[in-house]
């Protein structure tokens, strides 16, 4: 059957690569989609969608401050923001007439505006840290609770991970309407590649074994635990080296690691190489001989999947969700958050050939069988037609909405 092609309007970060892969697909797929985003990023095929861009039409100061403020800070003003969601959000969801409104990350204004808006069917993808209160970051009691509220205004919940639907569940009996999808990787992209121009341009010696922090430079995944490990590393293995990519890194946490460095007198071992753009990980990847992401909390990360991919054996924090994709030794290696268990676990990979193509051999074969992101968006294509097919979601009532709409504000201006 000849299915029309469906207009969808997302809610999310344009600077997030997860959600600018994600909408992009849909475009290529032949579908009309809108993006509601606070700036602009380019994104091929996709209609952004800049609420303070539609305020400053309106009020020409409003146009001038917030040039002003972009040119300077790289976002909007703050009070901009705000008065731009109020007035702007919904009018942008009616004006793109949508099929399906499409929320990625449940704990943001901008997603808590999706229940104020309330159109329906409403699809919302929680990433981990979104609802995981009690393991990250700093979640207020109002932010609990306007998240609570759009999860129980969605028509679907899709969550990367089994465990994440138990956490949807123990939130308020979510995981009824969630289902699992894991936004794989593009295996056409994600793969191994010869990486000897990049060993060479990072004057890397052509069998030094290099070891990857994939993740987000920030205090909360550890990457300081892996520079402590380096010591040891490089006392069993000289020719060991450490790449640290920079993404949406803590300046202050890094001049820290680099401080660290210096006095661990790791200076040749360990190379700061900044904000690796989503399309050249794979390139890193492959160099790499083991990535490391020891985080204390997570969800199900992309990272992990783009490591497996790439046929790059992924050191990881030993948390019990984990175990739902991968199996220690057989296609991870778990360890301690603690410099000596993370030592011994790249050591053990890097002298055990025979364990170290095993793991890149299982983790590549898990990833084409069960993360494979180009099945995944049929996957999700095929929901929205379930969605518009069914009866459309209830609407929220006007009282409840404007409570919530309370709640934004008073959320902003205290925060």
């Amino acid at each position: 059957m000849v299915r029309r092609p469906l207009t969808i309007c997302a809610v999310g970060s344009s600077t997030s690569s997860h959600v600018v892969s994600r909408v992009r697909c849909f475009a290529e797929r032949g579908h009309k989609v809108f993006l509601i985003c606070e700036v602009r990023a380019g994104i091929e095929g996709v209609t952004e969608l800049v609420p303070s861009e539609v305020l400053g039409a309106q009020v020409p100061i409003v146009r001038v401050l917030n040039s002003a403020s972009l040119r300077l800070r790289g976002r909007p003003l703050r009070g901009v923001s705000l008065l731009s969601l109020l007035l702007s959000f919904p009018e942008l969801i009616r004006r793109c007439r949508p099929d399906v409104v499409h929320v990625h990350y449940a704990y943001s204004v901008w997603a808590w505006m999706a229940t104020v808006a309330n159109h329906h069917p409403l699809v919302v993808s929680v990433m981990g840290g979104d609802i995981l209160f009690d393991e990250q970051g700093s979640p207020t009691p109002r932010g609990r609770r306007l998240t609570l509220e759009l999860l129980r205004s969605a028509d679907l919940i899709t969550s990367k991970s089994e465990y994440l639907i138990e956490v949807l569940d123990r939130l308020g009996g979510f995981g009824r309407k969630a289902a699992k999808v894991m936004w794989g990787v593009d295996l056409g992209r994600f793969h191994r590649v010869p990486a000897d121009g990049l060993r060479a341009r990072l004057g890397i010696g052509e069998s030094d074994p290099v070891i990857l922090s994939p993740k987000i430079l920030q205090r909360f995944y550890n990457v300081h635990m892996l520079v402590e490990a380096m010591s040891r590393i490089t006392a069993a293995i000289p020719q060991a080296r450490l790449l640290i990519t920079e993404y949406a890194a803590d300046k202050d946490y890094k001049a820290e690691i680099v401080q660290r460095v210096q006095t661990l007198g790791l200076d040749k071992h360990v190379r700061f190489v900044g904000h690796v753009s989503h399309s050249d990980m794979a390139l890193y990847y492959s160099l790499a001989d083991v990535a490391v992401a020891v985080p204390a909390s997570d969800g199900l990360p992309q990272t992990l999947f783009e490591a497996m991919a790439c046929e790059s054996p992924s050191i990881l924090s030993r948390l019990p969700h984990y175990e739902e994709v991968v199996t220690h030794g057989e296609s991870a290696y778990f360890v301690d958050i603690a410099p000596e268990s993370i030592a011994e676990g790249v050591i053990r990979l890097l002298n055990d050939r025979d364990l170290h193509e095993r793991i890149a051999r299982t983790g590549r074969q898990f990833v084409a069988a069960h993360a494979d992101f180009d099945r995944d968006v049929a996957r999700m294509e095929e929901k929205y037609y379930e969605l518009l097919a069914a009866e459309r979601g209830r609407r929220g009532a006007y009282f409840r909405r404007m409570k919530v709409l309370g709640e934004i504000i008073r959320y902003w201006t205290q925060a």
